[in-house]
């Protein structure tokens, strides 16, 4: 017999399913057990919403950081350019 394609009985005490509780719903929960669940189901979320911005913000850096170090490069490039220049002006061209 497929234990999967059995019907289970209705336990929705209108409660909502946290992380800890999914599937683990007592019907003795008492209206202050209730609200605390509701309660830690509410923080958990706003724990998983700051989390997500958090990582959005420090790749948001990341690739600031990268494209600074780019322009970087090309502000180095560009210096040893108008070095190699006047150098140049000075001592006349290498041969």
């Amino acid at each position: 017999m497929n234990v999967q394609n059995v019907d289970q009985p209705a336990t929705d005490l209108g409660v909502g399913t946290s992380v800890g509780h999914q599937g683990n719903k007592t019907p003795s929960m008492s209206s202050f057990e209730s609200d605390m669940v509701n309660r830690l189901d509410s923080f958990a979320e706003n724990q998983r919403n700051l989390h997500d911005l958090c990582v959005t913000n420090f790749q948001n850096f990341g690739n600031k950081f990268q494209s600074m170090d780019t322009c970087f490069l090309t502000l180095d490039k560009q210096i040893e350019d108008v070095q190699n220049q006047i150098f140049e002006l000075q001592y006349g061209k290498k041969d």
